[in-house]
């Protein structure tokens, strides 16, 4: 099974998930026992790799499919980790984290009102001066590229497959979950409003949140319209 992540064909490996950690990692610039919420975690990848580096983590998925099979891969990976199982509408932390991270567009599944509401519940559970990092899809390269995506768990038990439609900023997002070793297959279907960097400019103001800096890719490369991802990196004001 190959990877074909936003555009960039690569066999998908355990090298992969290093590079995005050290890109977060980097970026956030976090301590040992420092708190960072994965808000939807999936399962687990990203969130494993953080608690090995002493971080103290919370990982939130809406789907519990996902939080079993993160919950079994971290007690392989000998780390603790508080898995929740919440709809990110419904985020209920107070001042708790030294940063949050959303990673592989998985924000703007709701209404504008809605998608704006968490913003503002993750502005309330970061700590002052706390940290924002969401990954999203670049709408610009969207319109031009190929989206459909493939992660293959380095166990090679689990398959998760993205196929992406987008039309007028709205994208149609098929998700897939395949135990290979079973061949069962959990399918679910979403509908995603892919924003524009000015749009989450208002929604981050609105929210007490101000843009440090974005990013095209978890090479660092610089953010433009011809960079599949769009990750900002963004700074609770108080």
């Amino acid at each position: 099974m190959t990877h074909e992540e936003l555009g960039d064909n690569k066999s998908y490996s355990l090298a992969g998930t290093n590079q995005e950690v050290r890109f977060i990692t980097d970026v956030l610039n976090l301590k040992p026992g420092q708190s960072i919420l994965d808000l939807y975690c999936g399962y687990g990848r990203h969130a494993i790799e953080l608690a090995k580096q002493g971080l103290k983590v919370t990982g939130v998925d809406a789907t519990q499919d996902f939080l079993d099979i993160a919950v079994q891969k971290a007690q392989e990976a000998n780390v603790t980790i508080t898995f929740e199982q919440k709809d990110m509408r419904e985020l209920d932390y107070d001042r708790q984290f030294s940063a949050i991270i959303n990673m592989f567009a998985a924000f703007g599944y709701f209404t504008d009102e809605e998608n704006a509401g968490i913003v503002k519940l993750v502005a309330k559970a970061l700590q002052p001066k706390g940290l924002f990092l969401i990954d999203l899809l670049n709408r610009d390269w969207m319109v031009r590229n190929n989206l459909n995506r493939y992660w293959r768990h380095p166990s090679g038990e689990y398959v998760l497959s993205y196929k992406i439609q987008l039309e007028n900023g709205i994208a149609t997002m098929k998700r897939q979950l395949i135990n290979q070793i079973t061949g069962s297959k959990v399918q679910y279907e979403f509908v995603l409003r892919a924003y524009s960097l000015p749009e989450m400019k208002d929604i981050f103001t609105s929210s007490g949140l101000s843009i440090v800096e974005t990013f095209g890719g978890f090479d660092g490369r610089p953010y433009s319209s011809d960079t599949p991802r769009m990750i900002i990196l963004a700074k609770k004001n108080n």
